[in-house]
């Protein structure tokens, strides 16, 4: 589970044991920084690692957050590593659902994925390609497919790298936490517009290794 903090103004919200969740003193947050400016009190962060000192992103934005600094990383490592093509399209889950019963009942439904248009994430860049370079260390150490990219590349001399990542829903105003949550008297933010996206498809090529390219 991801740190959860909180900051307060005169005494911290009473726990009752329900969550488990970092107060402290807003006096002890001029040295954080926030993806929306100013600290606020009452509001649930998540606490982010981040080597220029401490980062919070809003409870309900996180996912959200998420999902697009994983991206900007996957664009960067795939740039470092010399990419001449890189593509990224963006999937959503439907349901297709058939027959009237289906319908009603809601079931016979089939989970498939669908391709979104015109998302903020499409990206496509073509180019000659440029020696590659080593990306770590990286902001998403954990992330499956980041680090096996920089081995298929570097070590084995990949020339096409697939990586998929998946939007979290973890940290959903509305989910188990989220609620338990605003029971308790938090606010959470995540009021601004979802990206919506559920998926995010990158492919990149990489020229052959060139002599020279050390």
């Amino acid at each position: 589970m991801s740190q959860l903090v909180a900051y307060y103004d005169e005494k911290p919200v009473e726990l009752k044991g329900h969550v488990e969740i970092q107060q402290v003193p807003i006096s002890a947050a001029s040295g954080a920084r926030s993806v929306e400016g100013a600290i606020r009190t009452s509001l649930v962060y998540i606490q982010v690692p981040s080597e220029a000192g401490p980062f919070v992103v809003p409870f309900g934005e996180y996912d959200d957050w998420s999902l697009r600094d994983r991206y900007n990383e996957a664009i960067r490592i795939m740039n470092t590593l010399g990419a001449s093509a890189i593509t990224c399209e963006t999937y959503g889950e439907v349901i297709v659902r058939r027959g009237v019963r289906a319908k009603v009942a809601r079931r016979g439904g089939e989970l498939t994925q669908q391709r979104i248009e015109n998302s903020g994430f499409d990206f496509h860049h073509n180019g000659a390609g440029s020696a590659p370079r080593d990306p770590r260390p990286l902001r998403w150490p954990d992330e499956p497919g980041f680090a096996a990219a920089v081995s298929s590349v570097l070590e084995n001399g990949a020339t096409e790298v697939v990586i998929n990542i998946r939007s979290n829903r973890t940290h959903a105003v509305d989910g188990a936490l989220g609620i338990e949550l605003k029971k308790i008297g938090f606010d959470l933010g995540g009021m601004k517009e979802r990206a919506g996206a559920t998926s995010l498809h990158i492919r990149a090529t990489f020229p052959q290794v060139r002599k020279g390219w050390k």
